[in-house]
């Protein structure tokens, strides 16, 4: 019933959505999740009704929340994790690659010495993440070796969104300040300056 109606306004939505992001083929994408969301947690449609009509800044509200969803899934950054960047694939032989080129992806993959420098930053970031408090410890863990978003975090943790969010970007500074010139040095392929 509530899904026949938000329909009707479709477009109406999507023009809210393109103007929050700006990309139409996202735009299509919130509003479509806007609708299941609605449709999970609103079982009462009285709820987002206002003067018997759809809320729109209720709407408005949901989709710029799904945003923000978005981006933060999209800039969460999980340190290193060398699976996500293994260009050489063991299970090939090597005669089945070209030979006719004169310099191939692989040879110019130090994989040897990348697998090294990424376990010497990870291990650097564990031991720095051990001398913290156990609550800093646990948050770190929590919001970056997980899918969860600081919302969620919050809910099921009960402390502030805002003190979350403060202590996430502190260990973003700390990981980066500490940490930042090996990263660096790591995705330019230095790997004999990572120590």
């Amino acid at each position: 019933m509530i899904l026949k109606e938000l329909s009707k306004r479709n477009d109406e939505w999507i023009k809210i959505a393109y103007s929050i992001c700006r990309d139409r083929h996202l735009s299509k994408d919130l509003v479509q999740k806007m609708y299941m969301r609605i449709r999970k947690y609103i079982s009462d449609p009285d709820k987002i009704k206002k003067d018997g009509k759809i809320n729109s800044l209720y709407i408005y509200v949901t989709i710029k929340n799904l945003y923000y969803q978005h981006q933060n899934k999209k800039k969460k950054n999980i340190f290193l994790t060398y699976k996500d960047y293994d260009a050489y694939d063991q299970t090939i032989e090597p005669f089945e690659y070209n030979t006719n080129m004169t310099s191939s992806y692989e040879e110019d993959i130090d994989v040897l010495n990348m697998e090294k420098a990424n376990e010497i930053i990870m291990n650097n970031i564990e031991k720095e993440i051990k001398t913290w408090h156990w609550y800093d410890e646990k948050l770190f863990r929590l919001y970056y070796f997980t899918d969860k978003s600081l919302r969620q975090i919050a809910s099921e943790t009960q402390i502030s969104l805002t003190s979350i969010y403060n202590s996430c970007k502190n260990y973003r500074e700390i990981i980066s300040t500490k940490f930042g010139e090996d990263i660096a040095d790591f995705f330019n392929k230095d790997y004999d300056k990572i120590k």
